[in-house]
């Protein structure tokens, strides 16, 4: 004669492997489902947000250069001045003026770098700035935009304005020695108040 506890032991093993074939069944069956909306609604996620193109002279606003600029080296791109190209001004001689600094100005709270740079007659710039090789001002430019047939001689600037709150939690800004343009090593300077 089989014994009540045993069948009822039996039992329970039993409904315990069904219950888990069932379970795992179900949840694969519906795994499927809602991964396949998640790819859906991803897909809809990225026509939401189309990439922008840059319009215009701008400063490349949240970049990681001007991240690490203001909270590690404490210093911060406040503007940028780029001068219109007129056409005038597209013989072989201005060449001699590319990526060449003219002057850097000092104020209380500011510093402005001013150069000269030859690019195409039609394009605008995206600018940003990092230190590099511990001391070292890289001011940058990144041409973008339509290609014509001439080339220009740009006049810019760009103002710095320093990041106090480093002074308030006893970090010291970096100590700036040089300054270059493009990551050009021909265009390098001492960071002196300098007029050319």
């Amino acid at each position: 004669m089989i014994r009540p506890r045993y069948i009822q032991k039996h039992l329970s093993l039993l409904i315990g492997i069904i219950l888990v074939f069932n379970c795992n069944s179900k949840s694969k069956g519906n795994s499927q489902k809602p991964s396949e909306e998640v790819i859906i609604d991803t897909v809809h996620e990225i026509k939401k947000h189309k990439i922008i193109a840059p319009k215009g002279n701008q400063i490349f606003e949240n970049s990681e250069k001007l991240y690490k600029l203001k909270w590690e080296n404490g210093y911060i791109l406040k503007a940028i001045n780029i001068s219109e190209c007129d056409n005038s001004n597209t013989d072989e001689g201005i060449y001699k003026f590319d990526k060449k600094i003219d002057s850097i100005t000092f104020t209380n709270d500011s510093f402005t770098i001013n150069f000269k740079a030859v690019e195409n007659c039609c394009s605008e710039f995206l600018c940003e700035a990092e230190v590099i090789n511990d001391a070292t001002l890289n001011v940058i430019y990144n041409a973008y935009g339509s290609q014509c047939s001439c080339n220009c001689l740009f006049n810019m600037s760009f103002k710095f304005s320093y990041y106090n709150r480093l002074d308030d939690i006893k970090v010291p800004k970096t100590n700036i020695k040089n300054v270059v343009l493009n990551n050009n090593s021909n265009s390098k300077i001492k960071f002196d108040k300098i007029v050319r």
